[in-house]
């Protein structure tokens, strides 16, 4: 991986200029060195930061027009989707107000109000948790259909939204996990989230960027002996030390968690690199997701297989309980 996307990568995410050494490396790149960087960042689903990194850049620095034009219009359409999103969201909420339902948004709509510029974070579906109590009249209320890995599935003006049960991505035994909306709750389901895409078809720079912009706000509200305890009890600590070693390595996020306890991010970083947004461009990924429903299960499966030394090593009880459930047909 280019070290300077990364670098450009940083300064769109924590709205800060390159360096000086950075702006140098930045200064010698060709148009077609650009536009691999433009590839990547479409392919990690970041071009939002790409975008806001190069308005930090010195006026006087020349990128290719073309460039340039590009990215303010991909930045523009996600300006309008995520208006779109904003207003549908809205509209459900008042809906289930009405109803009496108690909805709460999870993963990527809600960790976006932590971005400087979240207009321009790449969204995917909206999904809604509802509590076990409310989810089958949520069910009546909402109506849609059932997807294959059990979620229930709605679209709106277009807009996909999966309705939940189950907050957190994890197959835990009876422990006390966060309350839903504390801080503890937002880093573990953000955590989980993309430890079960990593152990499986693949998980991208998008997600990463997520929970290091929410831990970057919620850090100081939250006890980190705390969130090392909740890690330990669901399984997940060694995980959570690999990740956070990455997002301080790769992202520059300036945490205290396993701060002193850093290890080496690359065997996350080669998972990210390989597949792209949730596995998307990983070798036969591409072909699997045009085909039948069978064939994605198949696909899905053997990247599960291919994973198993990375996830035994980082996650083991989840990755059996993961698999033991895909293999049940009841993957979440």
């Amino acid at each position: 991986m280019n070290p300077l996307f990364f670098a450009l990568l940083r300064s769109g995410l924590w709205e800060r200029p390159l360096t000086d050494n950075e702006l140098a490396a930045a200064a010698v790149v060709g148009e077609a060195e650009w536009a691999a960087l433009v590839e990547i960042a479409r392919r990690q689903t970041v071009s939002g930061l790409l975008y806001r990194a190069i308005t930090h850049l010195p006026a006087d620095f020349r990128i290719p027009g073309d460039i340039v034009l590009g990215l303010m219009s991909v930045a523009g359409g996600l300006a309008r989707e995520n208006q779109a999103k904003a207003a549908v969201t809205d509209q459900l909420f008042t809906e289930c107000a009405e109803a009496g339902l108690h909805p709460v948004v999870m993963k990527g709509q809600s960790v976006a109000a932590y971005y400087v510029h979240p207009e321009l974070r790449y969204s995917g579906d909206i999904d809604l948790y509802f509590p076990p109590k409310e989810y089958p009249r949520a069910l009546t209320q909402l109506g849609g259909e059932v997807a294959p890995d059990g979620t229930r599935h709605i679209r709106r003006n277009g807009i996909d939204i999966d309705i939940h049960d189950r907050y957190f991505d994890l197959h835990c035994p009876d422990i006390q996990l966060p309350a839903v909306g504390t801080p503890e709750a937002t880093i573990l389901l953000l955590s989980s989230h993309i430890l079960k895409h990593a152990i499986g078809p693949g998980v991208g720079l998008r997600q990463c960027c997520d929970i290091a912009v929410a831990w970057q706000a919620l850090a100081s509200s939250i006890n980190p002996k705390e969130m090392l305890e909740i890690f330990r009890q669901t399984g997940t600590l060694r995980w959570n030390r690999l990740l956070f070693s990455f997002l301080a390595e790769y992202l520059g996020l300036s945490e205290t968690l396993f701060a002193d306890e850093r290890v080496s991010s690359e065997p996350l970083l080669h998972i990210i690199l390989e597949g792209g947004n949730f596995g998307h461009y990983a070798e036969a990924r591409v072909e699997a997701l045009q085909a039948d429903d069978r064939k994605r299960k198949r696909n899905t499966f053997s990247r599960f297989l291919h994973q198993l030394p990375f996830s035994l090593r980082y996650a083991p009880r989840e990755t059996v309980s993961t698999i033991w459930g895909l293999f049940r047909g009841n993957l979440h």
